[in-house]
């Protein structure tokens, strides 16, 4: 609370959403609510979202982003944002009903997390049809059903690639950049799961699962960029700055891990870490690079209908690219595959 009461004036309304068990409501003071959204599970899962929505007298600014809302992740590391104005309506919407769709999304994304009303009604008084990106949340949940199953994390990331580009030739393999902060237990087979997501490729068509269009242990062609342990130990503030990057050394190890795809994170500012995630073809930022980010599609064994299995809150954009250009990205392109004898960044090996 303490950098948030430095950045926002006492007087202003700040409603703060974050992690937390169990789910709660509470009034912290006169100009303070603080929310901690429901997790499916009271193991597993966090809540990981970077929104802020800040009201003005005139506009409405969305920002997007990667970095916690805390002073490490602004002053040390780099990270990606998204922001743009709306303006106001001289008269309010009626109704939600009558938003488009990045708003609709902001909207549901706010009932979800138990906003209170008075500021999801909000958004009626804006102008959003000029949006220029489009939203992608991940809500902790099982979400089950042909429609359902579409609405969060990777499957609808897959719709969104759809809409855009139209869904792309799997079998001609395109390449996709994936640098990220935190990596979970991925495996060969998740990687080809998001893989054909990323190429706008639903996971169930036609009343039943889509077959991949790789071999039981082909890696597809996805460049995961993290940080190399030499790339840590070499940066501004050591290991000591890299609590934010999260992986396992027990993971690293397994044989099943994918080491093939990974390339190292190199800053563009010198001895720099990053806590961005970015994906590239179109640009996408926002989730991290698990499991319990985007979510583990199945086919429901008694319903026979397509599954998405999601642990934690995740929230990201995407942006089309409509012209061959450089991609805006916060690491040095193309990244650099590990040598042989290079080790993933892992909190436990130092």
């Amino acid at each position: 609370m303490d950098y948030i009461d430095e950045h926002f004036p006492l007087d202003a309304n700040v409603v703060i959403v974050g992690h937390g068990r169990p789910a709660m409501s509470v009034q912290l003071g006169p100009t303070r609510v603080l929310i901690q959204p429901p997790l499916k599970d009271e193991r597993y899962g966090c809540f990981h979202n970077k929104l802020m929505l800040l009201f003005r007298s005139s506009s409405l600014r969305v920002v997007i982003g990667s970095a916690n809302l805390v002073p490490c992740d602004y002053e040390d590391l780099d990270n990606v944002v998204f922001i743009q104005d709306f303006p106001q309506f001289i008269e309010p919407l009626k109704s939600a009903l009558e938003l488009p769709v990045f708003a609709k999304e902001l909207y549901d994304l706010l009932d979800k997390m138990r906003v209170p009303s008075s500021v999801k009604e909000e958004l009626l008084k804006y102008n959003f049809e000029k949006a220029k990106a489009h939203i992608v949340a991940s809500v902790s949940g099982i979400f089950e059903g042909e429609e359902e199953y579409k609405k969060y994390g990777h499957t609808r990331l897959a719709e969104i690639i759809q809409n855009i580009t139209g869904p792309l030739e799997a079998d001609n393999h395109p390449k996709v950049e994936m640098q990220t902060s935190s990596l979970g237990s991925l495996t060969v087979s998740y990687l080809q799961e998001i893989y054909q997501s990323f190429c706008g490729v639903l996971p169930y068509a036609d009343g039943k699962a889509v077959r991949s269009s790789f071999k039981k242990n082909e890696i597809p062609p996805v460049d995961i960029v993290f940080p190399s342990r030499c790339t840590v130990q070499d940066s501004r503030y050591g290991p000591p700055g890299a609590d934010s990057i999260c992986f396992n050394t027990a993971t690293w190890r397994k044989l099943t891990f994918p080491r093939q795809a990974m390339c190292d994170a190199i800053s563009h500012r010198q001895g720099t870490l990053m806590h961005s995630k970015v994906s590239s073809g179109w640009v996408y930022c926002g989730h991290n690079a698990t499991t319990s980010a985007w979510g583990k599609f199945t086919m429901s064994k008694t319903s026979k209908l397509p599954k998405l299995n999601i642990s934690n809150w995740e929230l990201g954009v995407v942006l089309p690219l409509y012209e061959d250009s450089d991609i805006p990205a916060p690491y040095l392109r193309p990244p650099p595959r590990y040598q042989p004898d290079q080790d993933a960044w892992t909190q436990n090996m130092g």
